[in-house]
């Protein structure tokens, strides 16, 4: 008669080794422990749905609901913190943008300075030469000069 051989035994063995190896009796009763006080709170919620006559589908809405909650609580708290961060940038933005403003505003009117102190200069060169001339007196041409000076 042929014995044959079955690994199953083995296998068990071998799972049972895996799962409760390394720890002590007190870190296996603490789990069991664990998994008492779970089932019993899932008992509790199943007497309670029982109670109000609910069934296994509304129970799934229910918890569905709850759990979509939660996701949109944890998504407000990240756009909330990523609002402020954008609150942050955003003054930032502001104010480069403002000062770039100023600056560009600064060099236009320098620009503009030069650019008009040369037309007033061009202005009393005319002014001077009117005057020679004997088209303005000199009286007029010093009252011209005068504003013209006051404006550079």
């Amino acid at each position: 008669m042929d014995v044959e051989f079955s690994p199953f035994p083995i296998l068990i063995i071998q799972e049972h080794a895996r799962r409760f190896n390394n720890k002590t009796k007190n870190e296996i009763i603490k789990g069991i422990q664990h998994q008492a006080k779970v089932t019993r709170n899932k008992v509790k919620g199943l007497e309670k749905s029982a109670a109000k006559k609910q069934t296994v589908g509304e129970i799934k809405v229910k918890k569905s609901e709850e759990f979509s909650m939660q996701a949109k609580k944890k998504g407000y708290n990240a756009n909330d913190s990523f609002l402020k961060k954008s609150g942050i940038l955003g003054s930032k933005l502001k104010k480069r943008a403002k000062n770039s403003i100023k600056k560009g505003i600064a060099k236009g009117k320098t620009i503009r300075s030069h650019s008009s102190s040369e037309k007033n200069l061009v202005i009393l060169e005319k002014l001077g030469k009117l005057r020679k001339t004997g088209v303005i007196t000199e009286q007029e041409f010093r009252e011209k000069k005068k504003k013209i000076l006051a404006k550079i």
